[in-house]
């Protein structure tokens, strides 16, 4: 069974009084306690998510527009508890109005099963001062949309967002015919079709976006992958940690040398932590240098997560902590 840190109930007096976070300050073993000297902030930050609770009635944000598979993440995943659900048409608009307090949360797109990592989330994620709190996991079934009449013998011409061309490449090679054009996002793409009233246009899109634009459907579930899924994370301004949360996000760099990483990784695996996922990225003006973004199991009040952390914070030249947050384990299949 896990040992929550709450259990614990030793500490050094003086540490305690000296802590700005109380809760976590009475809880701490000893042998963690050299790990986060000076790092009264960080603990605050953990202090304040462990108060948190979700906001009643919340504004959302998500990039796109109506049709799209960010308003069916975020539709899904808050349901009727929003109070206004507002799309955005860049990803960086939903950060910025997050940031600015227009909205409480905001729902991006952060990993496609079959694509792989939306890797402008993922650089801005790392830029801003925000937190992941949660995720949903949507099912993705593209279908080909074409205006009213058309026929997939006619079409010429395809658009979408690159990530959805990318996950029908089989179907569009075996279309040769057919030439395909990024477009910002898959509900715009049949936006767009719909008002060139060109049958030798189509759009790569989702059932709803059809129903919306006045689409038929040419063909039904062109993706390559038939098992495929969108992973989308929800943004916050704060830290909002449970005792559901079970999986850990963060991002770190470290020094430029043979056994840096491996003596960083060391720590989880020293401390019985699953990893779940690394990836690295290229270091912003550091060229042939990277940060690396990695999931982890654990929850934030756990003595083994907090030994650890300490450790990848201390050995790390740069270190952020993007959030934990209840694991979806969502794989609906045929």
């Amino acid at each position: 069974m896990r040992k929550r840190i709450l259990t614990f109930k030793f500490l050094r007096v003086d540490y305690v009084h000296s802590m700005t976070t109380p809760r976590i300050g009475k809880v701490l073993h000893a042998s963690i306690d050299k790990l986060y000297v000076g790092s009264e902030e960080f603990l605050a930050e953990i202090e304040a998510g462990l108060g948190a609770s979700k906001i009643s009635a919340p504004k959302v944000g998500y990039q796109g527009v109506a049709g799209s598979f960010g308003e069916q993440a975020a539709r899904e995943y808050f349901g009727e508890t929003a109070s206004t659900i507002t799309n955005y048409k860049e990803f960086e608009d939903v950060f910025l109005a997050l940031e600015q307090g227009e909205i409480d949360y905001g729902v991006l797109p952060i990993e496609n099963s079959t694509a792989g990592d939306v890797l402008e989330v993922a650089d801005l994620i790392t830029q801003c001062n925000l937190y992941v709190v949660g995720e949903h996991i949507i099912r993705v079934r593209h279908n080909l949309l074409g205006v009213p009449g058309a026929s997939t013998k006619n079409v010429r011409e395809v658009y979408s967002h690159p990530q959805a061309i990318s996950q029908c490449r089989d179907f569009l090679r075996h279309h040769s015919e057919i030439n395909a054009y990024p477009y910002a996002n898959t509900a715009l793409a049949a936006k767009f079709v719909a008002e060139t009233h060109d049958p030798a246009k189509a759009s790569i899109g989702s059932l709803r976006a059809a129903e919306l634009y006045g689409l038929d459907i040419l063909e039904k579930n062109i993706q390559t992958a038939k098992n495929n899924y969108t992973r989308f994370v929800i943004l916050s301004r704060h830290l909002e940690i449970t005792r559901q949360s079970d999986k850990i996000s963060l991002v770190f760099s470290t020094a430029h040398k043979s056994g840096a990483l491996y003596n960083i990784l060391a720590h989880f695996a020293y401390n019985g932590l699953n990893l779940l996922k690394i990836q690295s990225r290229p270091k912003r003006g550091t060229p042939w240098e990277y940060i690396f973004f990695l999931d982890v199991a654990g929850n934030l009040e756990d003595a083994n997560v907090l030994i650890a952390l300490g450790k990848v914070r201390e050995q790390s030249s740069w270190f952020k902590l993007i959030g934990n947050y209840p694991h979806c384990h969502h794989t609906e299949k045929e």
